[in-house]
């Protein structure tokens, strides 16, 4: 079980770092005009992702937060 957790953990931290990356990568190189229409693309962007995420482990019935 604790194994399974931390697969899990690893997983969701992976695809959030590499899908949080793009999205700064993306806002700073189409957005970089203006600072701030580019933080708000990366943090609207990064909600985004986690919701997407979390909607998909609950989906998967991954408990692993609990």
């Amino acid at each position: 079980m604790t194994v399974e957790r931390a697969i899990h953990f690893a997983t969701f931290v992976l695809i959030l770092v590499g899908l949080c990356s793009i999205s700064a990568w993306a806002s700073y190189t189409y957005l970089s005009a203006n600072l701030i229409l580019e933080v708000a693309g990366i943090a609207l962007s990064w909600g985004v992702i986690l919701l997407i995420l979390y909607l998909g482990f609950k989906k998967l019935n991954w408990d692993w937060w609990s």
